[in-house]
């Protein structure tokens, strides 16, 4: 249950001097005819602790301030303010502490953190101060579910509060709107604005760029996407062709440095190509040498068988073996010598052979040796032909290929730099493309927890509304028989009476006097069996009776009422605790009601006492 609130005293300060009304008891009534200024103070009861919502008449602007006395369950407080402007602050004492100083709070919201004094008072009902800006619940929200105010109570359902604010103050004060759901539902709204504010934002950006004929976001990144995957894919193959070309290329070198490997034997060979013919050369020349020796020496050694002179054929016939063929002399050593030049012949003969034979075979070594020069010459001239030939048949071609494609890619890159620099100019598009996203994920998230919360507490609301209504229903049948049906609708709190709403009501006055009442006692009624619902133990009603008759049914009906106001009073809840009920009226009881308290006011003795009577 919520905190009980009690009034104590009501004092004003007149002409330096504190005057005063007494309101100790669980149900005071203030009795008096119109004009005796019971509306004037039970709203300056309010404003003493700082609210604005209430109309102060001159009356109390008169007084230089104004004070109220009350008890909030355990602790009574003091809170004094200035009648003579709306501004100001409130001096909040607490009388159960003396030696605490006092809290002074402004009567408008000041400074960031700076409570006001409708704030604190709030905080001292124990209301939660729920909601941010203008959707945060105030003690404005709260008073018409603790006041009915004479202007309104026959015309207005809770003074006319409005269904979402009712709605608000009646989910807190069932206790069902937490501070959690309210973070939710805050949370969950300033994600939507956050999303709505940058998608109108993108939107905005996108229709300036449609009317200068820009390149739409959508064509300029479909564009990157599409170069992208084609410089990727080209530059992919350039990488692969040139990986290719590498292969080749060591092939091609491998094919050359076989080329290169056969230059050695190529050399090799022609050195003994050149070799052997030299040597070839050297026994022919030792051929001829010998050959030139034994023909001489043949030659030598022959008889002459002509005159060297004449040529005439010399006649040997009768010489021996000692004279000479010409002069026909006996020559001792011819025929030794004759010997010899035949051995020295012979000798000839065979080194010239020899000679010959060594000829032969040099030359068949020259023929050889220059065959296998020949031989490496076709091999080395075959292993850079094939060498050449793989160059032009495979590198060349390769090489062509890695060049268009690095080119292509080359192209493709600058295109891409282009258009990036393109890009760049709209990079606040994809910024604001990212963070509509964002926020939209961040949107639907916050939407789902909140309506999960939501759900939650709506269910909790509908089950407490149902035995709301069955209290309310039960209290109008009480005071009017023609009341057949009646509910409060779990929605915005409002009241159904058979099955009309409060302002679909034929008549105003008495009957919706009934409706607000009777709404407000089924709801204390709730409040006594439920102890987590926050509404203050406290009720004032300003001219409750107004429009009831003395006679017959109005007369029942009055006194229905008028003890349904005094069981509020008086009958505790689980525990134990009491709520006071304030109430206005034009005519005196007729006869006492037991712990009713009564304060008679009239035009001379008004409900501010003191006061001259040219300023009430």
């Amino acid at each position: 249950m919520g905190q009980a609130l009690a009034v104590e005293c009501h004092e004003f300060e007149v002409e330096g001097t504190w005057v005063s009304r007494s309101f100790t008891g669980p149900m005071v009534v203030v009795a008096g005819e119109s004009g005796a200024g019971k509306s004037t103070g039970l709203e300056s009861q309010w404003y003493a602790v700082g609210l604005n919502c209430t109309k102060v008449m001159p009356a109390v602007r008169a007084c230089e301030r104004v004070r109220l006395t009350f008890q909030i369950g355990t602790a009574r407080w003091r809170a004094t303010r200035s009648a003579r402007s709306s501004a100001g602050t409130v001096e909040f004492e607490n009388l159960s502490e003396p030696g605490q100083p006092p809290v002074r709070c402004p009567v408008k919201p000041g400074r960031s953190g700076e409570l006001s004094a409708a704030e604190f008072f709030q905080d001292l009902l124990g209301v939660p101060r729920i909601g941010t800006g203008p959707g945060r619940l105030t003690m404005e929200d709260i008073l018409p579910w603790m006041y009915f105010q004479q202007t309104t109570i026959a015309v207005s359902y809770l003074g006319g509060l409005s269904p979402a604010r009712r709605r608000l103050a009646g989910r807190t004060l069932l206790g069902a709107h937490d501070a959690q759901v309210e973070a939710l539902r805050t949370r969950a709204e300033r994600a939507r604005k956050e999303w709505s504010a940058a998608k109108g934002t993108l939107e905005k950006v996108l229709a300036v760029r449609a009317e200068r004929g820009l390149d739409e976001l959508g064509d300029l990144q479909a564009r990157q996407a599409q170069w992208t995957t084609e410089h990727q894919e080209t530059a992919a193959r350039a990488r692969a062709a040139s990986v290719e070309l590498s292969t080749l290329a060591r092939q091609h070198q491998r094919l050359t440095d076989q080329a290169k490997a056969a230059e050695p034997a190529q050399q090799a060979a022609r050195a003994g190509a050149d070799e052997a013919e030299k040597e070839a050369r050297s026994w022919a020349r030792a051929e001829g040498e010998a050959e030139g020796l034994y023909t001489a020496l043949r030659e030598r050694s022959a008889d002459p068988a002509a005159c060297p002179v004449c040529h005439q054929k010399l006649v040997a016939e009768g010489l021996s073996d000692e004279q000479c063929r010409l002069c026909k002399e006996i020559d001792p050593g011819r025929a030794q010598r004759s010997r010899q030049d035949e051995e020295r012949v012979r000798q000839a003969h065979g080194q010239r052979d020899r000679a010959r034979a060594a000829r032969e075979r040099a030359d068949a070594a020259a023929a050889a040796a220059r065959l296998k020069a020949l031989q490496a010459d076709q091999a080395v001239r075959e292993a850079y032909a094939c060498a050449a030939e793989f160059g032009r048949g495979a590198v060349e071609p390769q090489r062509e290929t890695v060049r268009g494609l690095e080119a292509a890619a080359r192209e493709l890159a600058a295109r891409l730099e282009q258009l990036a620099e393109h890009l760049r100019e709209v990079d606040v598009l994809r910024d604001l493309e990212r963070d509509r996203d964002r926020l939209e994920v961040a949107k639907n998230t916050a939407q789902e927890e909140f309506k999960s919360a939501e759900e939650d507490v709506s269910e909790h609301v509908k089950a407490l509304v149902t035995r709301w209504s069955l209290f309310f229903e039960k209290r109008m049948k009480a005071t009017d028989a023609q009341v057949r049906s009646a509910s409060i609708d779990a929605g915005d709190f409002s009241p159904l009476v058979n099955g009309r709403s409060f302002e679909a009501q034929a008549v105003a006055g008495a009957v919706l006097v009934r409706v607000n009442i009777n709404a407000m006692l089924a709801l204390r009624d709730l409040m006594r069996e439920i102890p987590a619902i926050r509404l203050p133990g406290f009720l004032m009603i300003d001219s409750p009776l107004s429009g009831l008759g003395t006679q017959g049914h109005d007369r029942e009906a009055c006194e229905t009422m008028l003890r349904a106001l005094v069981d509020c009073a008086i009958r505790p809840d689980v525990q134990g605790h009491v709520q006071q009920v304030i109430c206005a009226v034009n005519d005196p009881l007729d006869q006492p009601v037991s712990a009713a308290r009564q304060i008679l006011v009239d035009k001379t003795d008004r409900y501010i006492p003191g006061l001259p009577a040219d300023l009430a």
